[in-house]
């Protein structure tokens, strides 16, 4: 049997990698690739990125390289094919919610079925969307915070709408809306839950921030179920995270929880546990040799 060729992917090519790659003493199959030709889908706990219909994790050897544009991006595949063992050179991290999204599904945290890809390729990839996601289903800018650029999308021809209207200069991902009555939020502080609340979205409204007029309500800490408490300290764990609050959502259908977000910077309500919440992180670092 012929030896399988080895093949290169780089990400994204740079001019003269053919001239480099003639260099070698064997035959390299170089493919020049392109973020904007990828496709990741986060499908009922697995993971697939492809570039142009092929596995990355087939490649023999991918060269990730990028801008601050696809640094997220960049960095989220380096963590797909570290969990497969694919060669690959090295990505600095640079978080988004897709960077979130691939630790989590890799780390087996069950998120909304979830589609990320490049702007320009939306209307091609409306099949993936449909298939994956279904509709209804959420549109949110990988980096938006307090609901920002989020939009509730009934159909195909919504979706092509609302991304019409959206900031061109944003990147966003499609997630299966998940039908709820609320969600938690549970602030984690060096691997430890420290507060919860449950916050209602308001009538009309799909997102359930406090500053889209949802309702909070703080729970003991007692009351909080055992398997939100754990989600919300592995999500944190896997980031590597000492202070967050993980928003999970539960489908009021069949009662399962979702893991939605983690953030990095939670607002911190007056007078609630947050507040107790954060001085238990802050007298975690602040010490008398440090004064």
């Amino acid at each position: 049997m012929p030896e399988k060729p080895f093949t290169l992917l780089s990400l994204p090519a740079l001019k003269s990698t053919p001239q480099a790659i003639k260099k070698f003493p064997f035959p390299i199959d170089f493919t020049a690739g392109k973020y904007p030709d990828l496709e990741l889908a986060f499908h009922k706990g697995a993971v697939q990125a492809l570039h142009r219909g092929i596995d990355i994790r087939e490649f023999s050897f991918v060269w990730l390289t990028s801008g601050w544009n696809y640094r997220d991006i960049a960095y989220a595949l380096h963590l797909y094919l570290e969990s497969a063992g694919t060669p690959h050179s090295y990505v600095e991290k640079s978080p988004s919610k897709v960077t979130d999204c691939m630790v989590f599904a890799l780390n087996g945290l069950p998120i909304p079925d979830t589609v990320f890809v490049s702007r320009s390729n939306v209307e091609k990839s409306m099949g993936l969307i449909k298939k994956t996601c279904g509709y209804p289903l959420i549109i949110k800018d990988i980096r938006g915070a307090r609901g920002k650029h989020s939009e509730f999308v009934a159909s195909e021809s919504d979706l092509l709408e609302k991304m019409a209207g959206l900031p061109k200069n944003k990147s966003f991902l499609f997630q299966r809306y998940i039908p709820n009555e609320y969600d938690w939020g549970i602030m984690v502080v060096n691997g430890v839950v420290v507060a919860g609340e449950k916050s209602y979205h308001s009538d009309g409204e799909f997102r359930n921030n406090a500053c889209n007029g949802a309702d909070e309500q703080f729970v003991d800490l007692i009351d909080i179920p055992k398997e939100i408490k754990d989600m919300a300290v592995k999500a944190s764990g896997h980031l590597g995270l000492s202070w967050s609050r993980a928003d999970i959502i539960i489908d009021k259908q069949t009662g399962l929880p979702y893991l939605l977000e983690v953030n990095r910077y939670p607002g911190i309500t007056a007078g609630s546990s947050e507040v107790q919440g954060a001085y238990t992180f802050l007298a975690s670092h602040i010490t008398p040799a440090a004064l």
